[in-house]
């Protein structure tokens, strides 16, 4: 599961991710300190559960989660705050639990069994439906339709869209996050925050700086394994 922990506070962030990781060390966390900060990590990246701290510097996470209900797909939303006071306007935007600090090992655990219980309820009827097998982009006055086969990888890039093909690069004003739930997971693993690989068109991986890897891809496309999906990366291409 993706985790996505927002608190102004860097310890509680800390001890936050240290409980999920303690509770099950396959899950997989990033933070971020304000609202501004949230916002970019859900523009390039989808996450399954929030953890979302209330009051923020100067910000409301309250307010912070209206703008992430609005979205299409939006985050799983479990409130962690040291106030009680607000649990009643909490649920009323959907919350799928309420936690207080100084966080407890059993109510993580509650919360986090409550979000896959969830994922595993939505993620059924896709299952038994037909995978996606193309994609549409849109481009100026035309739309292209890619079949997902082809795709070599997406990834971000100064602040746009590339989509690589064994044919052709295109770059588009879209988030990462609109295709990630797109592409087959069979067949594509993200590998950073900002890009996803199609595993059939790894060719080679090797050591890179800081105890990541560089994969090296169909048409010399590079990129970098960033160490949040290092375990990951390796589980799927079979190092461990």
């Amino acid at each position: 599961m993706k985790i996505l922990v927002v608190d102004d506070e860097p310890l509680a962030r800390n001890e936050l991710q240290y409980l999920i990781h303690k509770i099950d060390d396959t899950h997989i966390t990033h933070e971020a300190d304000s609202v501004e900060e949230t916002l970019t990590a859900l523009l390039s990246e989808t996450y399954d559960l929030l953890f979302l701290d209330i009051n923020l510097i100067n910000e409301s996470g309250l307010d912070l989660a209206r703008k992430i209900n609005k979205m299409k797909t939006p985050p799983m939303i479990v409130f962690a705050t040291a106030h009680d006071t607000y649990a009643v306007k909490a649920f009323e935007l959907n919350a799928l639990d309420y936690v207080l600090k100084p966080f407890e090992l059993n109510r993580i655990q509650t919360a986090l069994e409550k979000a896959q219980a969830r994922m595993q309820s939505e993620e059924l009827p896709h299952k038994q439906g037909n995978p996606i097998s193309t994609i549409s982009v849109q481009l100026d006055d035309k739309i292209y339709v890619i079949n997902t086969h082809d795709i070599i990888a997406l990834f971000v890039e100064e602040g746009k869209l590339n989509i690589v093909t064994v044919n052709n690069h295109y770059v588009i004003n879209e988030p990462l996050s609109a295709f990630e739930k797109k592409m087959p997971q069979d067949k594509f693993m993200r590998i950073h925050r900002s890009s996803i690989i199609n595993k059939n068109h790894i060719k080679s991986a090797e050591q890179w700086f800081n105890n990541t890897y560089q994969v090296k891809l169909t048409k010399d496309v590079k990129l970098q394994v960033s160490r949040s999906y290092i375990k990951q990366f390796k589980h799927e291409i079979g190092l461990n």
